[in-house]
């Protein structure tokens, strides 16, 4: 079952026992019944199908449809329907403990409970709470407040200042019924207040709303605030249900590490604001792109990972094949859409398979990751591809013939192409018809200066995010600072050794 079917699953919880209670408010003659379980079977007949549960669409629309004769029939089938989906699957792993002096209280309650499907604590006392607390990681809280060792509220005053606790929803327990009471128990951080005695169709109801609320203000904590994907704590989540799931069923999965390339020069040239704004776009291209099952994470900056449950590496790089196409046919707009900016990324894919766990396949990705980038950039590996590295160029524009030898020979010799050119204008036109790894300029030339060689590289379709060096002798800071100003990424001051000048040029192709 995919992730998005169980958490749909996870909340038909409150909707099945506010179906009961109708149910058998309309045994009792109750007229709001029959409106409040046609209400609640629209919902339901409007979301089955497009969870992939047609047969939930079939039976909400039976009750929406029902005559009045015919309803409470056709509303115990929903019923039943839906717990024999729901009980299996949409409580596991939630525990609730109850806390109550009375020990009635605490059998009728974990019973109650436990014939939903809960797994049900029982303490008698805040101190027997506090001792679980610790051991056990707890979904809901069920609190009296009359307790042998110390007054309910006092005990909810210290859950909500404790970090360990302060999360957990509390609903508290009471044969109080005073209003200064329960507003007390509510600014004190209680989440519903329930009356004894017991109405177990309320309690229940009260209780799958609570634990349903809760999960969903923890998914919104799992959220990244940029993109409003799921962050890396959700990612490893979905990541271990994938897993558990390949090798139950015997059927592949992948995980692929993105990594955008050359962004920090987006954020150098354009600005954190515009930087955003691409991570944002990036976003909502490869989701156009990803499949309903697909998870879609970002890990931080400007990486991202991809869970892609049912497929092989093979089957999900031709997905991100796909993502890149998409990306190099769409730039992105910038600068209110008067520049159109070309973004690229690298991936590295593995099969989660043939790893034993999160750590071990993430860092297998993350080398094919590193040898994408160590490949040429935009570039997607899987552990099947032969690797083969792409040799960097570089677009050289200096006039001087002795100072250009000299760093093409050097430069050669560490293994990179270069592409010269004694005039800015001639580097110019080979920038606007050719992606480059790096540019060298110097600042002084015949014809088109070094300043506007960088400013203009900058606008062309191919090397708006290239890094760029320049080379100037003149060593004043205001010449320096109008480089970097127009979109240089570092500058190189005449005379320069072989060692710095490789050093340079590696940091920024690295």
């Amino acid at each position: 079952m995919k992730p998005y079917q169980k958490e749909y699953l996870r909340k038909l919880g409150s909707r099945i026992e506010a179906l009961q209670i109708a149910g058998n408010s309309l045994s009792e003659g109750i007229v709001e019944a029959a409106a409040s379980a046609r209400r609640i079977a629209h919902t339901l007949r409007g979301s089955g199908g497009t969870y992939g549960f047609p047969e939930i669409s079939r039976l909400a629309e039976a009750v929406e449809e029902a005559s009045a004769d015919k309803l409470e029939f056709e509303l115990t089938e929903l019923i039943k329907y839906l717990r024999s989906l729901a009980l299996p699957q949409t409580k596991t792993g939630y525990t609730i403990l109850v806390i109550d002096d009375s020990e009635e209280v605490r059998l009728i309650v974990g019973a109650i409970l436990e014939r939903q499907g809960y797994h049900v604590l029982k303490a008698d006392t805040a101190g027997q709470a506090r001792t679980m607390l610790k051991d056990v990681q707890v979904s809901l809280i069920l609190l009296d407040l009359v307790l042998p060792d110390t007054d309910g509220r006092n005990f909810l005053i210290e859950l909500k200042e404790d970090v360990a606790t302060s999360s957990i929803p509390v609903i508290v327990l009471s044969a109080k019924s005073s209003p200064q009471i329960k507003a007390e128990c509510y600014a004190l951080g209680a989440e519903n207040y329930f009356e004894k005695p017991i109405d177990p169709g309320l309690l229940t109801t009260k209780v799958a709303a609570t634990i349903q609320v809760d999960q969903k203000r923890h998914k919104d904590m799992q959220k990244d605030g940029l993109t409003g994907l799921i962050n890396r704590a959700a990612f490893r989540e979905f990541y271990e249900e994938a897993l558990t799931e390949s090798r139950n069923q015997k059927t592949p999965a992948c995980l692929a590490i993105i990594d955008l390339d050359k962004f920090k020069s987006v954020n150098d040239q354009y600005g954190h604001l515009t930087g955003d704004a691409v991570l944002k776009y990036v976003t909502r291209a490869i989701a156009k792109i990803l499949g309903e099952h697909d998870v879609f994470s970002r890990w931080g900056g400007e990486e991202f990972t991809i869970l892609f449950p049912q497929m092989d590496s093979a089957a999900a790089k031709r997905t991100l094949d796909l993502a890149q196409d998409y990306l190099q046919a769409h730039p992105c707009e910038v600068d209110s859409g008067k520049q159109l900016l070309s973004v690229s990324f690298s991936a590295g894919l593995v099969d989660v398979e043939a790893f034993s766990s999160f750590d071990e396949s993430f860092g297998a990705a993350d080398k094919l990751l590193y040898s994408a980038k160590e490949a040429g950039r935009k570039c997607i590996l899987t552990a099947r591809d032969k690797i083969e590295a792409k040799q960097k160029s570089i677009l050289l524009a200096e006039d001087d013939e002795l100072t250009a030898e000299f760093i093409i020979h050097r430069l050669n010799r560490s293994g990179f192409r270069i592409t010269h050119f004694p005039q800015g204008d001639e580097a110019y036109q080979a920038a606007s018809n050719e992606t480059f790894d790096l540019v060298i300029t110097d600042v002084k030339m015949p014809g088109m200066d070094g300043f506007e060689l960088v400013q203009r590289v900058r606008q062309t379709k191919f090397n708006q995010m290239t890094p760029i060096i320049i080379l100037t002798s003149m060593g004043r800071e205001s010449d320096i600072s109008r480089g970097l100003g127009l979109g240089a990424n570092d500058y190189i001051l005449k005379p320069f050794s072989p060692t710095e000048l490789l050093a340079r040029v590696r940091r920024l192709l690295k």
